[in-house]
């Protein structure tokens, strides 16, 4: 026990300190899925000039075998047309909408039918294009390879979607020609995928999956965590909390309303809760306070900066507690 709360501090004593290539504190959910049209050049730029630091997107593979930059299996979300990525040469892609319904869907398949519908039913939350860029390039479904041509410098998160083999083959090879291994993470919720991503290309830093995050957190609540080797190099799982405010109040016209900040309701039952967002308010004000706290820790991040290149490990661990 003694050592198991000695280790859980000082875990460097047991294993060699990894030193991250570079550091973000503010990453921009498939490029800033509420504050503009998700997974586009578009977003990312926008992203990019609101301070954002790491872009963080999801990978399918076109018939045609071309790395794809779209959350979904299907396009109908984004673009209207019913069609998988995988049976649809990149070519034939259709453009992408502008307005497109922002909620969470893993998949397409059949299993999964109903509870889309009621996602769109009750969460209701759009995403519009603003300013309506007359270069239409900048909605359309971007090539993994233009989006690094694009970005060359910029720390990238790749969420891989699918148990794909050449998927997997085809997004490490890209990593490396453009030589963005330094800058770039990779990774999937699904762990037999991880595992395939571990095998593919051990230099990339790959984030845990769920399965991986659940043992990290049940190891350390059981004090086991500092004697056990950990492969991914990142721990990355969502927080719903934070997306998901309830505020009790709120009045029902006040729900019905346009300018609320956010919007969650539930059903009062034992079984199960569903929750709807209000449109665009609910990251109101996100780029504003993106940019305040990148303000905030920008000297912090220098100063961790320069004690990681002065091989420093007594500040260098005094500046991460904060």
């Amino acid at each position: 026990m003694i050592l198991s709360f000695i280790f859980l501090r000082k875990p460097h004593f047991l294993h060699k300190r990894r030193r991250p290539a570079f550091i973000a504190r503010n990453i921009a959910h498939r490029g800033g899925a509420a504050e503009s049209i998700e997974n586009t050049v578009l977003a990312f730029d926008k992203g990019l000039t609101n301070g954002v630091e790491m872009l963080e997107l999801d990978c399918h593979l076109t018939k045609d075998n071309q790395v794809v930059v779209h959350h979904d299996f299907s396009v109908d979300r984004t673009t209207g047309e019913d069609v998988f990525i995988r049976d649809i040469n990149y070519d034939s892609l259709p453009k992408i909408n502008t307005h497109v319904q922002l909620y969470y869907d893993s998949s397409k398949e059949t299993r999964y039918i109903f509870l889309k519908r009621v996602m769109i039913l009750l969460i209701g939350t759009v995403i519009s294009c603003d300013n309506n860029p007359t270069n239409e390039e900048l909605l359309r479904i971007p090539l993994l390879k233009d989006v690094f041509e694009r970005y060359p410098k910029i720390p990238i998160n790749i969420d891989v979607k699918e148990n794909n083999d050449e998927l997997i083959r085809q997004i490490s090879k890209l990593i490396q020609e453009y030589q963005r291994e330094d800058v770039t993470y990779w990774g999937s919720f699904n762990h037999v995928v991880c595992q395939k991503l571990t095998v593919e290309n051990t230099s990339i830093v790959r984030f845990c999956s769920l399965k991986e995050a659940a043992g990290i957190v049940i190891a350390y609540w059981l004090g086991l965590l500092p004697f056990i080797p950990l492969t991914p190099g990142a721990f990355e799982v969502p927080i719903p909390g934070e997306v998901f405010q309830y505020d009790p109040t709120l009045t029902q016209e006040q729900m019905a309303g346009n300018k609320i900040d956010a919007l969650v309701a539930s059903w009062n039952t034992a079984a199960k809760k569903f929750f709807y967002i209000s449109s665009k308010a609910l990251f109101n004000d996100a780029a504003e306070k993106v940019r305040a706290r990148r303000e905030a820790g920008k000297q912090l991040v220098e100063e961790l900066n320069k004690a990681v290149e002065a091989n420093d490990n007594a500040t260098t661990e005094q500046l991460l507690g904060k």
